[in-house]
């Protein structure tokens, strides 16, 4: 059995870059569903192993030593149903041993969610049910500050490549969070009506694009001066009935070149151009697509969560590569 609390000397992953895949060459996928992570091979999707985790994990994070992973404990409910039953901590992760060998507590807060490192190497956690965004030290593992961002809405957060600026969505609420993460203040709220899914920073930091709660559209936002500077709709995707959530995740490539967008509701990603949002491509993938991770420039992972599968995909040629399955429910995935 792992000690609840392991102190750890983790080194991290630059914020807002895409991981590099290794000579070892592995995927690891968090099944929400299953409440499980997988590894497999990246060269041939072999499965490696299999290790139970609470229920549910939904989100992971590589640390840049290449040795270990975070994955957030969301809880037992799905987001605006976890009140019961909510997840309090964030599991550590061997990749070497492939096994999780600690957790950090998240208590008082309930429900950690969406991760990412700032320049010092500060792990920032989303926790929607107690409406706060956390700065932990994955040293200690002591909470150092817990900010509250209004709303039991922040699901999913992004830090620009410095480190100076978190963005942190709002699934149920009508703006934008950000904070500054060396005084660890909210700074600003960015109006976005009726609410927003998932973000995503360029490689550069100059650009968040945010995933619009509906209709099918997304948000283009100067982060110098924290301003909207469009708002695009996307064109290929299947409408859905009014007043329903498409749900949508949206990732930049890793040369800033493209936006892969996810849509839960209609079974489609959208491929962008980010020199012109209204260049925009559709595939249809499996039944509720989630989370992307990119494999160089021109390639990307799509989970299909209530399909069981994940796809790799050619953004030139918006084709399907090769499937493999997995554990039910797949929501997100890091190579190493």
């Amino acid at each position: 059995m792992y000690s609840r609390l392991i102190p750890t000397e983790l080194a991290c992953a630059d914020p807002g870059t895409t991981q590099t895949l290794s000579p070892r060459g592995e995927l690891l996928v968090v099944n929400k569903l299953a409440g499980t992570i997988e590894f497999f091979r990246a060269d041939s999707a072999a499965r490696l192993a299999t290790v139970p985790m609470k229920k549910f994990p939904h989100e992971v994070l590589l640390a840049q030593d290449g040795q270990h992973a975070y994955v957030s404990i969301y809880g037992l409910g799905v987001f605006g149903r976890n009140f019961e039953h909510p997840g309090d901590e964030v599991a550590i992760i061997d990749l070497l041993a492939r096994e999780q060998v600690g957790a950090i507590s998240t208590l008082p807060y309930k429900a950690p969610h969406g991760m990412a490192f700032d320049a010092q190497g500060t792990l920032w956690v989303s926790c929607d049910v107690s409406g706060m965004i956390l700065a932990i030290d994955t040293g200690t593992l002591e909470i150092l500050k817990a900010i509250p961002t209004g709303s039991h809405g922040s699901h999913w957060i992004a830090i620009t490549p410095n480190g100076h600026k978190l963005y942190a969505n709002n699934k149920t609420f009508p703006n934008l969070v950000v904070i500054d993460t060396a005084s660890r203040e909210v700074i600003r709220q960015i109006p976005l009506a009726p609410g927003s899914e998932g973000i995503a920073l360029d490689p550069k930091g100059r650009r968040l694009y945010v995933a619009a709660q509906r209709p099918q559209q997304f948000y283009v936002i100067d982060t110098t001066s924290d301003e909207m500077v469009a708002t695009v709709p996307i064109t290929v995707f299947d409408p859905v009935e009014a007043g329903k959530n498409p749900q949508k995740r949206i990732q930049v490539a890793p040369d800033g070149k493209r936006l892969v967008i996810s849509s839960f509701a209609t079974g489609e990603i959208a491929i962008v151009d980010t020199a012109d949002l209204s260049r925009q491509r559709r595939l249809v993938v499996e039944n509720g697509p989630m989370g992307i991770t990119f494999d160089g420039p021109s390639r990307a992972y799509v989970m299909n969560h209530d399909q069981g599968s994940i796809m790799q995909i050619d953004l030139d040629t918006a084709t399907v590569l090769r499937r493999f399955e997995t554990g039910a429910g797949p929501e997100t995935m890091a190579m190493f």
